[in-house]
């Protein structure tokens, strides 16, 4: 059975790019996570992305590899990354794309390993979520 990882990163909207990539980011993700095993939350507050993946490690780490160098992208940072222990952030959904509105994500970025996934799961409820696509 191939290892199963979850992994969360912070990074920043590059300076050369607009906010509107995010709407492409989005319908990419949500069109090759599911057939790559890979289950994702994205949150974004207009500067940052916040994203936490889970799924097979060889995926998950390539897609990671991919999205360091999207120039999207600046000032990458992992916060967590190590063997999926569950319970999934996800609710039973393959994407979740949500916004914040205030410097919650503040939080998130001075903080490493598994209490980094703990704040980032108590601060869900306070995001403005995406409803789910009725695919999923």
């Amino acid at each position: 059975m191939p290892e199963r990882l979850q992994l969360l990163y912070i990074s920043r909207l590059s300076p050369a790019t607009t906010p509107a990539c995010v709407a492409e980011i989005v319908r990419i993700a949500r069109q090759n996570n599911p057939a790559l095993g890979i289950g994702s939350l994205l949150v974004f507050d207009g500067l940052r992305f916040c994203q936490y993946l889970e799924g097979d490690a060889a995926a998950v780490g390539a897609l990671v590899e991919r999205i360091r160098a999207d120039p999207r992208h600046d000032d990458f940072r992992l916060l967590h990354q190590g063997p999926w222990s569950g319970p999934s952030l996800l609710k039973g959904r393959n994407f979740i794309y949500a916004l914040c509105y205030d410097d919650s994500l503040d939080s998130v970025e001075q903080t490493r390993g598994a209490p980094a996934l703990d704040l980032l799961a108590g601060l869900l409820k306070t995001f403005d979520l995406d409803p789910a696509p009725s695919s999923e």
